[in-house]
Protein backbone atom coordinates (compact mmCIF):
# COMPACT_ATOMS: atom_id res chain seq x y z
CA UNK A 1 0.00 0.00 0.00
CA UNK A 2 3.16 2.71 0.94
CA UNK A 3 4.37 2.16 -2.56
CA UNK A 4 1.28 2.54 -4.40
CA UNK A 5 0.32 5.76 -1.98
CA UNK A 6 3.93 6.64 -3.33
CA UNK A 7 3.72 6.37 -6.75
CA UNK A 8 0.14 7.73 -7.10
CA UNK A 9 1.57 11.03 -5.52
CA UNK A 10 4.81 11.19 -8.00
CA UNK A 11 2.81 10.77 -10.43
CA UNK A 12 -0.04 13.01 -9.71
CA UNK A 13 2.90 15.80 -9.29
CA UNK A 14 4.35 14.96 -12.65
CA UNK A 15 0.84 15.43 -14.17
CA UNK A 16 0.78 18.88 -12.75
CA UNK A 17 3.74 20.30 -13.89
CA UNK A 18 4.07 18.22 -17.06
CA UNK A 19 0.70 17.14 -18.68
CA UNK A 20 -1.46 19.94 -18.14
CA UNK A 21 0.50 21.28 -20.81
CA UNK A 22 0.51 18.33 -23.12
CA UNK A 23 -3.35 18.13 -23.09
CA UNK A 24 -4.15 21.70 -23.62
CA UNK A 25 -1.75 21.50 -27.30
CA UNK A 26 -3.62 18.17 -28.03
CA UNK A 27 -7.30 19.10 -27.10
CA UNK A 28 -7.22 22.40 -29.60
CA UNK A 29 -6.40 19.68 -32.51
CA UNK A 30 -9.53 17.43 -31.42
CA UNK A 31 -11.74 20.49 -31.66
CA UNK A 32 -14.27 20.84 -34.73
CA UNK A 33 -13.51 23.24 -37.57
CA UNK A 34 -14.18 26.46 -36.72
CA UNK A 35 -15.74 28.08 -39.77
CA UNK A 36 -12.74 27.84 -41.78
CA UNK A 37 -9.39 25.08 -42.82
CA UNK A 38 -6.58 27.54 -41.35
CA UNK A 39 -5.38 24.10 -39.85
CA UNK A 40 -4.47 20.70 -40.50
CA UNK A 41 -7.34 18.42 -40.04
CA UNK A 42 -5.38 14.68 -38.44
CA UNK A 43 -5.90 11.87 -40.71
CA UNK A 44 -7.17 9.42 -37.51
CA UNK A 45 -9.97 7.93 -36.62
CA UNK A 46 -13.15 10.11 -35.35
CA UNK A 47 -16.65 11.66 -36.10
CA UNK A 48 -17.41 13.90 -38.27
CA UNK A 49 -21.15 15.74 -37.82
CA UNK A 50 -23.40 18.60 -38.57
CA UNK A 51 -25.63 20.12 -35.87
CA UNK A 52 -29.17 21.13 -37.05
CA UNK A 53 -30.52 23.66 -34.86
CA UNK A 54 -34.17 24.57 -34.61
CA UNK A 55 -36.81 26.46 -32.41
CA UNK A 56 -34.67 25.12 -28.60
CA UNK A 57 -33.65 21.95 -30.47
CA UNK A 58 -30.61 20.12 -32.26
CA UNK A 59 -30.06 17.27 -33.90
CA UNK A 60 -27.14 15.54 -34.62
CA UNK A 61 -25.69 14.29 -37.33
CA UNK A 62 -22.83 12.01 -37.64
CA UNK A 63 -20.48 10.13 -39.72
CA UNK A 64 -18.02 7.55 -38.76
CA UNK A 65 -14.41 8.41 -40.35
CA UNK A 66 -11.74 6.12 -40.61
CA UNK A 67 -9.59 8.96 -41.67
CA UNK A 68 -11.15 12.15 -40.63
CA UNK A 69 -9.01 14.31 -43.43
CA UNK A 70 -9.62 12.19 -46.51
CA UNK A 71 -13.52 12.05 -45.22
CA UNK A 72 -13.72 16.06 -44.83
CA UNK A 73 -12.65 16.62 -48.34
CA UNK A 74 -14.66 14.26 -50.02
CA UNK A 75 -17.66 15.46 -47.98
CA UNK A 76 -16.75 18.93 -49.02
CA UNK A 77 -16.22 18.04 -52.45
CA UNK A 78 -19.59 15.78 -53.00
CA UNK A 79 -21.76 16.64 -49.84
CA UNK A 80 -25.02 14.96 -52.07
CA UNK A 81 -23.12 11.85 -51.42
CA UNK A 82 -23.52 11.75 -47.57
CA UNK A 83 -27.43 12.71 -47.43
CA UNK A 84 -27.32 10.89 -43.60
CA UNK A 85 -25.22 14.17 -42.81
CA UNK A 86 -28.19 16.95 -44.16
CA UNK A 87 -25.92 19.28 -45.06
CA UNK A 88 -27.95 20.65 -48.39
CA UNK A 89 -30.84 20.99 -46.30
CA UNK A 90 -31.86 24.38 -45.87
CA UNK A 91 -33.00 27.42 -48.52
CA UNK A 92 -30.58 29.17 -50.23
CA UNK A 93 -26.74 29.05 -51.37
CA UNK A 94 -25.33 26.46 -48.48
CA UNK A 95 -21.75 27.06 -47.06
CA UNK A 96 -20.95 23.57 -46.61
CA UNK A 97 -17.93 24.03 -44.71
CA UNK A 98 -19.41 26.21 -41.91
CA UNK A 99 -21.87 23.29 -40.50
CA UNK A 100 -19.15 20.46 -41.24
CA UNK A 101 -17.58 19.86 -37.68
CA UNK A 102 -15.07 16.88 -36.97
CA UNK A 103 -13.72 15.26 -33.39
CA UNK A 104 -11.09 13.43 -33.54
CA UNK A 105 -10.48 9.55 -31.10
CA UNK A 106 -7.53 7.62 -30.95
CA UNK A 107 -9.86 4.64 -30.66
CA UNK A 108 -11.82 4.08 -33.25
CA UNK A 109 -14.34 1.95 -31.46
CA UNK A 110 -15.06 5.46 -29.64
CA UNK A 111 -16.09 6.95 -32.67
CA UNK A 112 -18.65 3.67 -32.93
CA UNK A 113 -19.85 4.43 -29.52
CA UNK A 114 -20.53 8.03 -30.16
CA UNK A 115 -22.32 7.55 -33.21
CA UNK A 116 -24.75 4.85 -31.79
CA UNK A 117 -25.81 7.17 -28.67
CA UNK A 118 -26.20 10.39 -30.60
CA UNK A 119 -26.94 9.76 -33.88
CA UNK A 120 -30.31 11.78 -35.02
CA UNK A 121 -30.94 12.25 -31.26
CA UNK A 122 -32.86 15.41 -30.98
CA UNK A 123 -31.78 17.31 -27.95
CA UNK A 124 -33.23 20.91 -25.86
CA UNK A 125 -30.32 23.12 -26.00
CA UNK A 126 -31.76 24.84 -22.66
CA UNK A 127 -32.10 21.56 -20.94
CA UNK A 128 -32.40 22.85 -17.42
CA UNK A 129 -35.42 25.28 -18.25
CA UNK A 130 -37.25 22.34 -19.14
CA UNK A 131 -36.43 19.06 -16.52
CA UNK A 132 -39.46 18.41 -14.54
CA UNK A 133 -40.31 15.49 -12.41
CA UNK A 134 -42.08 13.51 -15.46
CA UNK A 135 -39.82 14.27 -17.95
CA UNK A 136 -35.83 14.62 -16.16
CA UNK A 137 -33.73 15.43 -19.50
CA UNK A 138 -31.23 13.15 -20.86
CA UNK A 139 -27.95 14.46 -19.36
CA UNK A 140 -25.80 13.24 -16.36
CA UNK A 141 -25.16 15.89 -14.00
CA UNK A 142 -22.37 16.42 -11.57
CA UNK A 143 -22.57 18.28 -8.10
CA UNK A 144 -19.95 18.29 -4.96
CA UNK A 145 -21.08 16.01 -2.17
CA UNK A 146 -18.26 16.76 1.23
CA UNK A 147 -15.26 15.81 0.30
CA UNK A 148 -16.57 13.88 -2.73
CA UNK A 149 -18.97 14.17 -5.73
CA UNK A 150 -22.44 13.22 -6.56
CA UNK A 151 -23.36 11.60 -10.53
CA UNK A 152 -27.21 12.27 -10.93
CA UNK A 153 -28.33 10.48 -14.06
CA UNK A 154 -31.40 12.64 -14.51
CA UNK A 155 -33.11 15.81 -12.66
CA UNK A 156 -36.10 17.92 -11.93
CA UNK A 157 -35.89 21.25 -12.77
CA UNK A 158 -35.94 22.63 -8.90
CA UNK A 159 -32.70 20.39 -8.22
CA UNK A 160 -30.61 21.39 -10.88
CA UNK A 161 -28.84 24.46 -9.10
CA UNK A 162 -24.96 24.27 -8.28
CA UNK A 163 -24.88 21.07 -10.41
CA UNK A 164 -22.75 20.85 -13.68
CA UNK A 165 -24.36 19.44 -16.93
CA UNK A 166 -22.23 16.59 -18.13
CA UNK A 167 -24.08 15.30 -20.85
CA UNK A 168 -25.69 12.07 -22.65
CA UNK A 169 -22.90 9.82 -21.17
CA UNK A 170 -24.17 6.53 -21.76
CA UNK A 171 -26.41 3.72 -19.74
CA UNK A 172 -27.00 4.41 -16.30
CA UNK A 173 -27.19 0.50 -15.47
CA UNK A 174 -23.76 0.38 -16.94
CA UNK A 175 -21.96 3.31 -15.24
CA UNK A 176 -23.44 1.63 -11.78
CA UNK A 177 -22.15 -1.70 -11.98
CA UNK A 178 -18.52 -0.70 -13.38
CA UNK A 179 -17.96 2.33 -10.60
CA UNK A 180 -18.89 -0.68 -8.39
CA UNK A 181 -16.66 -2.63 -9.70
CA UNK A 182 -13.89 0.05 -9.83
CA UNK A 183 -14.05 0.84 -5.95
CA UNK A 184 -14.45 -2.89 -5.26
CA UNK A 185 -10.91 -3.28 -7.19
CA UNK A 186 -9.65 -0.26 -5.22
CA UNK A 187 -10.60 -1.75 -1.86
CA UNK A 188 -8.77 -5.03 -2.70
CA UNK A 189 -5.57 -3.65 -3.44
CA UNK A 190 -5.36 -1.38 -0.60
CA UNK A 191 -6.85 1.61 -1.67
CA UNK A 192 -10.16 3.57 -0.25
CA UNK A 193 -13.16 4.56 -2.77
CA UNK A 194 -16.22 4.34 -0.95
CA UNK A 195 -19.36 4.28 -3.57
CA UNK A 196 -22.74 4.86 -2.83
CA UNK A 197 -25.03 3.82 -5.27
CA UNK A 198 -28.99 4.80 -5.73
CA UNK A 199 -31.55 4.07 -8.30
CA UNK A 200 -31.17 7.26 -10.56
CA UNK A 201 -27.69 8.03 -8.93
CA UNK A 202 -24.35 7.64 -7.04
CA UNK A 203 -21.96 9.18 -5.07
CA UNK A 204 -18.26 8.78 -4.31
CA UNK A 205 -17.96 10.20 -0.55
CA UNK A 206 -14.61 8.92 1.18
CA UNK A 207 -11.51 7.95 -0.26
CA UNK A 208 -8.11 8.50 -1.58
CA UNK A 209 -8.29 12.57 -2.44
CA UNK A 210 -5.67 12.16 -5.56
CA UNK A 211 -8.09 9.17 -6.72
CA UNK A 212 -11.17 10.53 -6.03
CA UNK A 213 -9.99 14.10 -8.15
CA UNK A 214 -8.93 12.58 -10.98
CA UNK A 215 -12.25 11.12 -11.46
CA UNK A 216 -13.95 14.44 -10.81
CA UNK A 217 -11.28 15.39 -13.75
CA UNK A 218 -13.00 12.81 -16.01
CA UNK A 219 -16.48 13.39 -15.45
CA UNK A 220 -15.91 17.84 -15.56
CA UNK A 221 -13.15 17.43 -18.17
CA UNK A 222 -13.20 14.38 -20.27
CA UNK A 223 -9.28 13.51 -19.25
CA UNK A 224 -7.99 10.63 -18.35
CA UNK A 225 -4.72 11.72 -16.27
CA UNK A 226 -1.32 10.54 -16.65
CA UNK A 227 -1.95 10.14 -13.24
CA UNK A 228 -5.34 7.90 -13.24
CA UNK A 229 -3.09 5.91 -16.25
CA UNK A 230 -0.32 5.27 -14.22
CA UNK A 231 -2.89 3.78 -11.37
CA UNK A 232 -4.17 1.09 -13.36
CA UNK A 233 -0.32 0.11 -14.60
CA UNK A 234 -0.24 -0.28 -10.67
CA UNK A 235 -3.56 -1.77 -10.19
CA UNK A 236 -2.34 -4.38 -12.51
CA UNK A 237 0.16 -5.58 -10.76
CA UNK A 238 -1.70 -6.15 -7.66
CA UNK A 239 -5.20 -7.24 -9.00
CA UNK A 240 -5.31 -10.80 -10.43
CA UNK A 241 -8.16 -10.67 -13.04
CA UNK A 242 -7.14 -8.45 -15.50
CA UNK A 243 -9.97 -9.05 -18.30
CA UNK A 244 -11.95 -7.41 -15.45
CA UNK A 245 -10.04 -4.72 -15.03
CA UNK A 246 -9.20 -4.01 -18.54
CA UNK A 247 -13.09 -4.11 -19.08
CA UNK A 248 -13.08 -0.81 -16.25
CA UNK A 249 -10.18 0.96 -17.53
CA UNK A 250 -11.57 0.49 -21.54
CA UNK A 251 -14.90 1.96 -19.86
CA UNK A 252 -13.75 4.99 -18.35
CA UNK A 253 -11.11 5.68 -21.57
CA UNK A 254 -15.28 5.87 -23.38
CA UNK A 255 -16.68 7.61 -20.80
CA UNK A 256 -13.93 10.51 -20.88
CA UNK A 257 -14.29 10.49 -24.79
CA UNK A 258 -18.28 10.98 -24.69
CA UNK A 259 -17.55 13.73 -22.45
CA UNK A 260 -14.97 15.54 -23.96
CA UNK A 261 -17.01 15.48 -27.63
CA UNK A 262 -20.09 16.87 -25.72
CA UNK A 263 -17.82 19.87 -24.27
CA UNK A 264 -17.06 20.53 -28.40
CA UNK A 265 -20.45 20.19 -28.84
CA UNK A 266 -21.72 22.53 -26.04
CA UNK A 267 -19.17 25.24 -27.28
CA UNK A 268 -20.50 24.44 -31.25
CA UNK A 269 -24.06 25.19 -30.30
CA UNK A 270 -23.04 28.80 -29.48
CA UNK A 271 -20.70 30.11 -32.18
Amino acid sequence: MDEIELLVEQTYRHFQDQFSKEAESSDSASFGMRNNLNFIIPQGPGIIYHIQKSMGLFVLRTFISLNIRNDYVNILEEPGNYPALRLLEGSGQVDISSRLRFFSVQNSLHAEMIHDQINNRRFPIEEETLCNISDPGFSWWLSTKGKGFKISFNLAHSEYEGYIKLGPLGDQNVALKQFEHLSSILQQSGLDLEMQAEVNRFSLDEGEALIIEELRKLFEEGIISESLAHLFKLLARNYKDHTSLESTWFYLDELASMRKFWIQVQDDLFL
